[in-house]
């Protein structure tokens, strides 16, 4: 069953309950709490028993049936998780490479080292001195 149905019969139940009984359920708790489910399913099953209310039995089959495999979350095994936390663990991060002349200790970088032109300090840049490489893209 469908989480969507799930909430149906749920509702369905609800709306039952109050009009021939007069008791107020949760209807979102009924349809996510296996636990609570099966407390209004014995309630609805109490009252139809003590009171003749013979439709809510079906309403209630159904939800019994639906609170059977709801709220079980489908968990790994607690060896497995730790085993694949171990080899994630051990598995060496891939180095990056680094331009020719950097000392191993100096940490990788992503960007080139900056250097200042001849014509920075007061003067005008002229095309004569290359691309500006302190900015990405050359942009200023």
């Amino acid at each position: 069953m469908t989480s969507t149905e799930i909430f149906a019969t749920a509702a369905h139940l609800h709306v039952l309950l109050r009009r021939k009984t007069g008791r107020v359920t949760d209807t979102e708790w009924m349809a996510t709490n296996a636990d609570y489910a099966r407390a209004i399913v014995r309630f609805a099953r109490e009252k139809a028993v003590s009171e003749g209310l013979d439709e809510l039995l079906p309403w209630a089959a159904k939800l019994e049936t639906a609170s059977t495999g709801m709220g079980a979350p489908v968990r790994k095994p607690l060896l497995q998780s730790a085993a694949e936390a171990l080899r994630a663990a051990q598995t060496p991060a891939p180095r990056a490479s680094r331009p020719s002349g950097f000392a191993d200790s100096v940490p990788a970088s992503g960007f080139s080292a900056s250097t200042q032109h001849s014509g920075f300090g007061g003067g005008k840049r002229t095309d004569a001195d290359g691309p500006d490489t302190r900015y990405v893209g050359g942009i200023r």
